[in-house]
């Protein structure tokens, strides 16, 4: 089969690449018109809704570590003649690797977890298809990589189950179900040899039972089998129709009782049909009826056990019905149903699928004296549920040469996945999500913890999998992180136990309990020789290496507090050394108070002390503001040559403002609206460019994105960018030691992604675009040319002048008005005008960062401010989410205001 339309190299959907809308998440990508041509999205404009057409490359994926977990999408054997190579699903990327050199093409698009991935009969095209409200399917060239058909939505929810036909010009899928089960799912056929963009066919699947297995026959292309757990349907198609061939039949009308159903498949003649359960056994079904038109009808003739296990993965191939099941056994069975071959030894785990290579074995290998009795299979790939996929050696079959195993590892896997020899005795993988991330700081390796219990230690150039330790499984780790040299790798349990080892073999130093909370934040000193631990509750704790006996140290727990009265959790934890060279320690709770604690003379008769608390919203605010999510040290501010020494503090919050506090006077110095794509930001990492002595601002939020900001922030947008990491929640983000690679967790996917960051794509790109932008030229950007909320904000800037006419000189016929300046007074109306109302605590924090900007220049605070300054101001402390317009409705009417008046 070829790809019936042109192709071309362009990426199908940009979501890793593209620059995300300023006001709300809003991706901007490169999609598939249908007619095999790719042309940008126009740009969508909307309320609140802005997005940009622009590509960026300054972060590239390198490497996916991950399986999917859905058995729908299960592994694909597309080598060839010249290489063997296997594909499969990562999350929300499909990957294409190598078996020799490990070699990953990435095939991006989807922006949610693809939930069914098949191949042609010849392997030269990759369908995939995800589930969700704004689902994708595409077809893949498999040499290339690149996209040549998709359909957005091509039904409701997404798709369930999909397989190409055998002469490769159809695609049947099934449609997933919708949360709640409102829709009935729909069995589509679509001419991929034709540039439409609707099925050809569509038929309704009898409601009652979700099916999740679909299954062309791959014989008579005119058929296909679905099923779920209770029932079976077989279905014909027609030149103008498709239509329920046999009704619905259900598990329990057999005269004994079977399992659910898991899988279904036609047996190599076309004829029968077997169905897979979970108590091991199949069902085979037979023709009972052939009409006129040579329809066939077909009943269960007998019930069959192959297994002890469920049996999740059936499949013709040849001659064969081949099975795979929870055993971790794979086993070939011929039309009779008889066992001809099986491979027993795969030690894979659970088999969720397997695929065989279009090329056949030379020679056959033996299963008996007679040459009738010889089994011919093509080699082919497992995977399992534990995450592992297995290249199997079809020749072995009872002949297993000592020097050529019948299997080899090609991906360890379950939140990871890269090739390998095969190992006897690992772990092979974890089962549950990640829980917690590390980079190691002096070299590339990283370490993930697994629900139950597991950490595994990987490398970045060679991706092997260098260790693996089990752990106790009732305690998840929750945190992680080493000392600054990485001799020491700290691990943090979710009922408060810590544990400090040795890096690389993990040999136990100490053990500690100092509250009994999940742990949620660690940091070491630079020093590597205090660690500092947030818990759930808010409290903070500090263990130590302090002097013993005969001269020797020893780790201990120096002392407990909880600094943070109206806080339940923490925000953040920040241990380090600041520009003074003196070693500080810091707390943010979520009730905005940050704490700072004595980091010397420690010893365990002091305890621990505190040596100062204050609001980030100042001594007289009345509320704490919205609630802060992220804390790190900051650098030092490049234009405040004066403050170069100042100890300064980077905090989001939940309003998408990023502040910069100043620890030493205790004082918030600037405030700068954050990328406002992915929700707020939930951590953040302060790296230098390479190419460059500037500095950036890695940052990643609770779902879906992360992204790079320029330093110093000054919410120009041009200056922060954003990237689609995972399709749900991100479970956490580090930088490798020498800051060129973002490593990425999800928490719900089993993903891990490597991004290369390209230093001088971000200077050209940040630092081009933002350089002389002027506030005025940001409000373009943001509200667009000619708008007229931007003539409002001169009018009035005007009016505000011409008010203030005495105590500036000026009068009605003064020139050119826009290069004057105004009252610092007359910023509080300015903004109110504007359609913003900052309470008094704003205002002050607004006067605060102009007096620090002149203090910094060795100048009096100012008096006046021009219309750049005002607008810096504005955009950067108004809202940055608008609040929708029944909430504000809501709020007059519970003040008792009238709803045509509004008094």
């Amino acid at each position: 089969m070829h790809p019936p339309v042109p192709w071309t190299s362009t990426k199908l959907y940009e979501t890793s690449f593209s620059r995300l809308g300023y006001r709300r998440l809003q991706p901007t990508c490169a999609g598939c018109c249908g007619h095999g041509t790719y042309t940008k999205d126009p740009c969508e404009r909307q309320a609140g809704v802005i997005s940009i057409n622009e590509t960026w490359t300054w972060a590239e994926l390198q490497s996916v570590f991950g399986l999917s977990d859905a058995f729908s999408a299960g592994v694909l054997d597309v080598s060839d003649d010249k290489q063997k190579r296997v594909c499969y699903a990562a999350s929300h990327m499909v990957v294409i690797s190598s078996h020799e050199d490990s070699r990953q093409t990435i095939l991006q698009g989807h922006c949610q977890p693809i939930s069914c991935l098949t191949a042609s009969a010849d392997k030269s095209v990759i369908a995939s298809a995800d589930c969700g409200y704004d689902s994708l399917m595409v077809l893949w060239d498999a040499q290339t990589g690149n996209p040549f058909w998709s359909v957005r939505k091509p039904h409701t929810y997404g798709v369930q189950s999909m397989q190409l036909s055998s002469d490769g010009r159809h695609l049947v899928a099934m449609s997933a179900l919708t949360p709640g089960g409102a829709l009935q799912q729909i069995i589509s056929i679509w001419d991929i040899s034709k540039p439409v963009q609707a099925p050809r066919f569509i038929a309704m699947i009898p409601a009652g039972e979700q099916k999740f297995c679909l299954h062309l026959n791959q014989i008579n292309n005119a058929e296909l089998i679905t099923n779920g757990k209770g029932h079976v349907c077989f279905w014909n198609v027609t030149e103008t129709s498709v239509f329920l061939g046999t009704s619905p039949t259900r598990a329990m009308q057999f005269k004994r009782t079977t399992g659910d159903f898991t899988t279904s498949s036609y047996l190599p003649d076309g004829a029968q049909a077997a169905t897979g359960s979970y108590s091991g056994e199949i069902v085979l079904w037979s023709p009972w009826l052939v009409d006129a038109e040579g329809k066939r009808y077909r009943k269960a003739a007998k019930i069959i056990q192959i297994h002890n296990r469920p049996v999740h993965a059936l499949s013709a191939v040849d001659r064969f019905l081949v099975s795979g099941a929870d055993d971790g056994h794979i086993r070939f069975f011929d039309c009779k149903l008889r066992l001809v071959a099986w491979f027993e030894d795969l030690e894979a785990g659970p088999v969720r699928s397997f695929s065989f290579s279009k090329v056949h074995p030379s020679q056959p290998a033996s299963t008996g004296s007679s040459e009738t009795d010889l089994f011919s299979a093509p080699d082919f790939v497992v995977g399992s549920t534990t995450g592992n996929i297995v290249a199997v050696n079809s020749q072995t079959f009872e002949h297993p040469s000592n020097d050529q195993p019948s299997h080899r590892l090609l991906a360890q896997l379950s939140s990871m996945c890269m090739q390998q020899q095969f190992m006897v005795g690992c772990v092979q993988g974890i089962v549950h999500g990640t829980t917690a991330i590390a980079t190691h700081p002096t070299k590339p390796v990283f370490i993930i913890a697994g629900q139950g219990g597991v950490l595994q230690t990987w490398d970045l150039l060679s991706h092997a999998l260098l260790q693996t330790h089990q752990l106790s499984s009732s305690t998840p780790i929750t945190c992680m992180a080493f000392s600054h040299d990485g001799t020491i790798l700290a691990l943090g349990g979710a009922l408060g136990m810590v544990r400090l080892c040795k890096e690389g073999d993990c040999e136990h130093i100490a053990d500690f309990r100092p509250v009994k909370q999940a742990i949620v934040y660690m940091d070491f000193s630079s020093s590597g020789r205090q660690l500092a631990l947030g818990f759930k509750d808010g409290s903070v704790a500090m263990v130590a290496s302090l002097p013993w006996r005969g001269g020797q140290t020893r780790w201990d727990v120096v002392g407990v507090l909880r600094p943070h009265p109206g806080a339940t959790t923490l925000a953040g934890l920040a241990f380090g050394e600041a520009p003074s060279g003196v070693t500080k320690l810091f707390s943010l709770g979520k009730d905005s108070s940050i704490a700072e604690y004595e980091t010397d003379k420690l010893s365990v008769a002091r305890g621990l002390r505190l040596m100062s608390l204050h609001s980030l919203a100042g001594p007289t605010a009345v509320t704490a503001g919205p609630s802060p999510t992220a804390l790190t040290f900051a650098p030092p501010l490049p234009y405040f040559a004066q403050s170069s020494a100042d100890t300064l503090l980077l905090v989001a919050d939940e309003a998408h403002k990023l502040r910069i506090y100043n620890a030493d006077t205790h004082t918030c110095v600037s405030t700068a609206v954050g990328p406002l794509h992915g929700g707020y930001i939930t951590s953040c990492r302060v790296f230098r460019s390479l190419s460059a002595d500037t500095f950036y601002v890695a940052y990643s939020t609770a779902h879906q994105v992360v992204g790079v900001m320029a330093w110093p922030l000054d919410g120009n947008p041009s200056k922060s960018m954003g990237l689609i990491a995972h399709p749900g929640k991100v479970a956490g983000m580090n930088l490798t030691h020498d800051g060129c690679k973002m490593v990425t967790a999800g928490a719900d996917d089993g993903s891990i992604m490597i991004w290369q960051m390209d230093s001088e794509a971000l200077e050209a790109s940040m630092g081009g675009r933002s350089q002389q932008q002027s506030p005025m030229q940001v409000l373009v950007d943001i509200e667009g040319p000619g708008s007229s909320f931007q003539q409002d904000a001169i009018d009035y800037f005007c009016h505000a002048q011409l008010a203030g006419q005495d105590s500036l000189g000026l009068d009605a016929k003064t020139p050119n008005l826009l290069e004057g300046k105004v009252s610092v007074e007359q910023i509080m109306s300015l903004c109110q005008a504007l359609g913003y109302f900052p309470a008094d605590e704003e205002l002050s924090l607004m006067l605060e960062e102009l007096a620090y900007q002149a203090a910094s220049r060795q100048q009096r605070p100012p008096t006046h401010v021009d219309l750049q300054q005002f607008l810096a101001l504005y955009l950067n402390y108004r809202p940055a989410m608008q609040e929708p317009s029944d909430e504000v409705s809501q709020a007059f009417a519970a003040l008792g205001a009238d709803p045509a008046t509004g008094m």
